[in-house]
């Protein structure tokens, strides 16, 4: 928004008339149901399924989408609207448990963060869809070359920060409840990071046959991320977590049992965030490997964390043993690829599982619920007495129909209420 002119009058009634449909759909009680249903999953206490889906390819069909399609002229006032409209949309189509909440969260413009490291890729253009398919070229290729990895050196930029507030709580004024927020949750996308560094290939080889390579790597990687997370404390520039959408790879993060006992409201600590992690490249990696090359140091961020989330893509079934080594270790990905049977099996603790069924479905000739309803199924029955959430997400494309995904929907709040 910064040094940006004054959007139209017409711009600014669109977005007002917009917010104060957020805050009417915020006032229906299932709001509230919707949370409790989070906190009893999020604690592990016995509760339906709760549901969630995210990242999908809006750009495919929303300007084909009366309720969808933006009309403001100015460019940055169509990104708010178009996130204001997605948000009302899943409200009333989409049969989640998405929380519509009044809160308006304006990040902190913090500066001085990120690794330094450039990478190189060729991308496979798909459309209008939400993912594009990446080959990273390696930038990263010599021990020597592990010193690009930056230190941060985090600051706020107080006056940018003051400048987005302000825009927004005059924009909003007296609709939605714009508050500053800083950092809300330690998210170490390790893994995801190196592999954009050195190139895929390059880097699971390396495993084998330059260990202290790829040992050097993850050690400076680690440091600077805790580095930032001791800064973003000591500078006061985390925020209470609540409510907080999404933790890492999964679903909503509400809870009591965060902020931990002894908080303090206008200095929150790590202790009272949610951390995450997710070496996604590492499905065909044996656990040993797995272990040392990922989760020894990992562990070092997590532990932190006064709860945590692990996975995203990778199977897990085979490394449950490992999970039982994470501190405070509350909620794991159970994805498409996962044995859930076997996970269950080898569990040494009761977890959430994450479920991500396969998004392919979707963008199939054509969209049968029949096969994702016994997917779901299948996946509840084998979980036994886990605490569950289905999460349809890395939605690639359905073809440009959204009724795929309103029917999806329809078909898993259908499937998750028969448990009840």
């Amino acid at each position: 928004m910064d040094g940006e002119d004054q959007m139209t009058t017409r711009d600014r009634d669109i977005l007002r008339t917009l917010a104060a449909e957020i805050a009417e759909l915020a006032q229906d009680p299932v709001q509230q149901e919707r949370i409790d249903g989070w906190k009893a999953l999020n604690s592990l206490e016995p509760v339906r399924p709760m549901l969630w889906i995210t990242e999908i390819p809006w750009r495919e069909f929303e300007d084909d989408v009366t309720e969808l399609r933006a009309q403001c002229a100015d460019a940055r006032a169509r990104r708010v609207e178009r996130g204001l409209r997605r948000k009302i949309f899943t409200a009333r189509k989409l049969r989640v448990d998405e929380v519509l909440a009044t809160d308006f969260y304006v990040n902190r413009a913090i500066e001085g963060g990120g690794y330094g490291v450039e990478f190189k890729e060729e991308r496979i253009e798909q459309g209008a869809a939400f993912i594009q398919s990446h080959h990273f070229l390696p930038v990263m290729k010599e021990l020597d070359d592990v010193k690009k990895i930056k230190m941060p050196e985090l600051r706020c930029n107080a006056e940018r920060t003051a400048e987005r507030v302000a825009f927004f709580e005059d924009l909003f004024d007296g609709i939605l409840d714009v508050k500053e927020a800083g950092v809300r949750q330690q998210s170490f996308v390790d893994w995801d990071l190196i592999v954009t560094w050195t190139g895929v290939t390059e880097a699971l080889m390396d495993l084998m046959t330059r260990p202290d390579y790829i040992h050097a790597i993850m050690r400076r990687l680690t440091d600077s991320f805790l580095s930032a997370m001791t800064q973003l404390e000591e500078q006061n520039l985390l925020s209470y977590p609540h409510p907080l959408d999404r933790v890492h790879s999964g679903a909503a993060g509400y809870t009591d049992e965060l902020p931990q006992p002894g908080a303090d409201p206008e200095h929150i600590r790590l202790i009272d965030q949610w951390g995450g992690v997710s070496p996604q490249i590492f499905s065909d990696v044996s656990p040993e490997m797995h272990e040392e090359f990922a989760l020894q140091y990992e562990i070092e961020v997590l532990s932190r964390c006064g709860l945590n989330y692990y996975g995203c893509c990778e199977p897990l079934h085979n490394k449950m043993h490992l999970m039982a080594k994470i501190p405070r270790l509350r909620k794991i990905s159970v994805s498409a690829w996962c044995d859930v049977a076997k996970a269950v099996s080898e569990a040494e603790q009761p977890y959430v599982f994450s479920h991500k069924p396969s998004p392919a479905i979707l963008a199939e000739d054509a969209f049968s619920q029949e096969r994702a309803a016994e997917d779901m199924r299948d996946r509840l029955a084998k979980s036994g007495d886990m605490p569950s959430e289905f999460i349809m997400k890395d939605i690639s494309t359905v073809r440009g129909d959204v009724n795929r995904i309103i029917a999806w929907c329809d078909m898993a709040n259908r499937v998750i209420r028969e448990q009840a």
